[in-house]
């Protein structure tokens, strides 16, 4: 369990700073759609951070 939220902190970073970066470009290119998808990725890393964070904390028992 300690390895699966590893992992999953890992790619949730990835994908957090391949959404930023998506983002940013969509905004600078003015496409609309594409500036919905990374903000979709970024929710998709947040909610892998969110459950690798909550998994450690169930391994330490709350701390």
């Amino acid at each position: 369990m300690e390895t699966t939220a590893l992992m999953l902190k890992i790619v949730g970073a990835i994908i957090q700073i391949t959404s930023i970066a998506y983002t940013i470009t969509a905004i600078a290119k003015k496409k609309r759609k594409h500036i919905w998808i990374g903000i979709a990725l970024f929710v998709v890393a947040f909610l892998l951070l969110n459950q690798a964070t909550h998994m450690e904390d169930r391994l330490r028992g709350g701390y």
